[in-house]
């Protein structure tokens, strides 16, 4: 297995080749979409996986091709798993692999797999994870932008005032947090506005109900009858008014 100094200057090679190559996932719009839903993604091209089989078959010889095969193929599960990333992204991940490579010995034995790599390639140095970061939005206090423009995007009233137990409030950070989290890994700009769900008006709904039950409950009190026909009668008797049937 080649040296760190090797797998880092084969790693600064590609970097050189890979980020000038456009991303092959699903083409951008002016306005591109922010839900932080998975959807189906254009496989990685042919070009830049050629460059990445290179470069792990040189770092992890006989460990790589006896697992993935010495040369890759456009079906192949790689390609589908990296789909809609940009040569960028995957120099992200090379430099996040050599890093953790550095700081255990164990993972620079062996290649990663597909999804772990795609981990990489998305890693955002310094960002919290979701739990983390719903706490620090508790909190008021944020380790990371990102936090602090997805704890806006929700409420930070809202968050001051809630529980580590609110799920609806939770939901609705993670939602923004997701959303932040993709600018982030897209290297797009953090803050800009958010659009808002149906939950937004979760509180207001729960309020509203809370509302309606307590004006019910005030009419049970009163004996008020709630159909027209007893109401109109309790009227009339009210008004001395006495009608004979028809």
């Amino acid at each position: 297995m080649q040296t760190q100094e090797q797998a880092q200057a084969q790693l600064n090679n590609l970097v050189n080749n890979v980020v000038s190559l456009p991303s092959t996932g699903s083409k951008r719009t002016s306005q591109p979409s922010e839900q932080p839903e998975v959807k189906a993604l254009t496989p990685l091209s042919l070009g830049l996986l050629e460059k990445l089989w290179i470069t792990m078959t040189q770092t992890y010889g006989n460990k790589w091709t006896s697992s993935f095969g010495e040369v890759p193929k456009p079906d192949h599960a790689w390609a589908k798993i990296l789909g809609g990333l940009s040569g960028q992204q995957i120099a992200n991940g090379l430099h996040r692999l050599i890093e953790l490579g550095q700081n255990d010995p164990e993972v620079a034995k062996w290649p990663p797999s597909a999804p772990d790599f795609r981990a990489m390639c998305l890693h955002v140095q310094g960002l919290p994870t979701v739990d983390q970061a719903w706490t620090e939005a508790l909190m008021g206090k944020y380790s990371h932008e990102a936090v602090k423009v997805a704890a806006e995007a929700t409420g930070t009233f809202d968050l001051r005032s809630a529980k580590h137990s609110d799920k609806a409030l939770r939901q609705r950070f993670e939602r923004n947090y997701a959303i932040v989290q993709r600018r982030a890994q897209n290297a797009q700009p953090l803050d800009g506005k958010i659009a808002q769900g149906i939950e937004h008006d979760s509180g207001f709904k729960a309020q509203l109900a809370k509302t309606h039950q307590e004006a019910r409950d005030l009419v049970t009190a009163q004996n008020i009858p709630t159909d027209g026909k007893a109401a109109r009668a309790l009227l009339l008797a009210k008004l001395g008014i006495r009608r004979t049937a028809q």
